[in-house]
């Protein structure tokens, strides 16, 4: 992949970014032609849409971990820009309360000094005018990263108890979207809606920078 000396990326690998768009499921948002996919009917989620803005193919892959594991932040420029430019247009009419990113724990946010999930947060805060809250949700566990990880039973156990709360009064009857830079099995998303469903939302959406493709 070509890497620039200012961009850090070349404009052929950014153009080979696919973007998600519609027909797409009306919930978990994937490619689809009905309303709402098979497994989505089948296995309802916790979530009540789900838009990912790209796939998590080599150009983002290298993007992302460029900007978390390296620090390149001229790339979350780009990102941002990507993610502003290409918002889905259903969930921009939907009047959601406020946005809440993903939490880093605290000896996670201290190494790295930033917390991605807050940036694109801001990102759509700056387009549609929506307050971000990070007050409310909380990591409490400081969780070895899932791409460490192999099998859904060692995500699933290493994410349980890793979210808390605080003044679920904030939730209460609110529409929120929640928001993360990367969607794989779910498994982070998933532990942050339970928590989150305890304090009665109205609903919570999920938006994120990017998503795997998933398995045929």
């Amino acid at each position: 992949m070509g890497v620039g000396k200012v961009h850090y990326l070349c404009d052929d690998c950014w153009e080979q970014i696919e973007l998600l768009k519609p027909p797409w499921c009306q919930i978990c948002g994937l490619p689809c032609w009905s309303a709402v996919c098979a497994d989505c009917r089948e296995h309802p989620p916790l979530f009540g849409k789900l838009r990912a803005i790209a796939f998590y193919e080599p150009t983002l892959r290298e993007a992302v971990h460029l900007m978390k594991y390296e620090k390149k932040q001229v790339i979350s420029k780009h990102l941002n820009q990507l993610l502003q430019t290409h918002l889905p247009e259903d969930l921009a009419s939907t009047g959601y309360d406020f946005l809440l990113p993903i939490p880093l724990h605290t000896n996670r946010l201290r190494q790295r000094g930033f917390n991605q999930a807050e940036q694109i947060a801001q990102g759509v805060a700056q387009v549609w005018g929506v307050p971000v809250r990070t007050d409310i949700l909380f990591r409490i566990r400081d969780t070895v990263p899932l791409s460490s990880l192999g099998s859904h039973e060692e995500r699933m156990k290493n994410i349980a108890g890793a979210f808390e709360v605080r003044s679920p009064d904030s939730i209460q009857g609110r529409k929120i979207l929640l928001i993360d830079d990367i969607f794989t099995t779910g498994t982070t998303i998933n532990e942050a809606l339970k928590v989150l469903q305890v304090a009665s939302p109205d609903f919570v959406d999920v938006l994120t920078l990017t998503r795997t493709r998933p398995s045929p």
